[in-house]
């Protein structure tokens, strides 16, 4: 898209010329002395998945450089597409990359066809009559089975995902660890609704149980949330670090003044993520993992 021309800019671009010297002046960060690239377009896939019986449909943003480059990009895997994928968090995620506080991503927003379902592996019957979930099993057999495979073999990826749910789907994603931990390597949960049957019946069996090396679970919501989403998420990082094995690192993040899926979710929970990575580092399982969960900190 051409940039439109100013009218009456003889004012407007003087003060602009006028910032501009003054910021050369100052210096520049790095960063910001070599023109950033155009926003990709988005681009759609559509699946005729087996596993759900019905035709589904995944955004993909893809960096901003990635038309220029041979480099290859870890994928991230947003639940809630059609809520989560918007210019506003993808921006964010760019605006981060380019200050070298995470890699870029090659970003996927999976998009819902019926929610209610695909949120919970067990029908959930609510006090009103009304239910939700009996296809979550389905659901991430479609994510795992036919989405990664159909966007690694379109695009250049790295061999690292990240799984982000928010409010019901991020319980999707604390599930998706227990059930196929190879699923993706770093689990974020925004406000997870964690009060389930299925997880409250089974959660420290699982914690014992798991096995998987190298996986990542950050939980982080706001400090004015729902009661039930804190005292819930925070009754699974106590028991991750109770009862799970090493193996398994397990974080907590409130934002100070948040609410429900507070706005900056996605892009605090990567930072928590990445801390002490470097850009010039490679993004796979040899380079970012650490030694054990002790290493990590709880911020409250």
């Amino acid at each position: 898209m051409k940039a439109s021309r100013l009218s009456n800019s003889g004012p407007y671009l003087g003060r602009l010329l006028g910032c501009a010297t003054l910021m050369l002046a100052l210096g520049l960060p790095a960063s910001a002395q070599s023109p950033r690239p155009g926003i990709s377009p988005v681009r759609i896939e559509r699946i005729v998945s087996a596993r759900l019986g019905e035709t589904r449909e995944a955004w993909v943003s893809l960096p901003d450089r990635y038309d220029e480059t041979g480099q290859k990009y870890p994928v991230l895997y947003m639940l809630d597409g059609e809520i989560n994928f918007n210019s506003g968090v993808i921006g964010g995620l760019r605006q981060a990359a380019l200050l070298g506080e995470m890699p870029d991503f090659i970003v996927v927003g999976v998009v819902n066809t019926n929610r209610s379902k695909d949120i919970f592996p067990e029908v959930v019957t609510y006090d009103d009559g009304s239910k939700d979930g009996g296809r979550a099993d389905a659901f991430l057999d479609f994510v795992g089975d036919e989405l990664i495979p159909r966007v690694e073999k379109a695009y250049r990826t790295e061999p690292f995902r990240v799984l982000y749910g928010t409010s019901n789907t991020g319980f999707t994603a604390v599930y998706a660890l227990f059930r196929n931990p190879r699923l993706a390597d770093v689990y974020i949960a925004a406000s997870a609704t964690l009060s389930v049957p299925v997880l409250r019946a089974q959660r420290d069996a699982w914690l014992r149980a798991y096995k998987e090396k190298g996986r990542r679970l950050i939980l982080i919501m706001g400090e004015n949330d729902l009661p039930t989403i804190l005292s819930q998420n925070g009754a699974l990082k106590e028991q991750c670090d109770i009862v799970a094995p090493a193996e398994l690192s397990c974080r907590l993040v409130v934002l100070g003044g948040g609410g429900h899926v507070p706005g900056d979710s996605l892009v605090e929970g990567l930072r928590r993520a990445f801390e002490g990575w470097k850009t010039a580092t490679p993004v796979d399982r040899k380079t970012l993992w650490f030694s054990g969960k002790g290493e990590l900190r709880d911020e409250l």
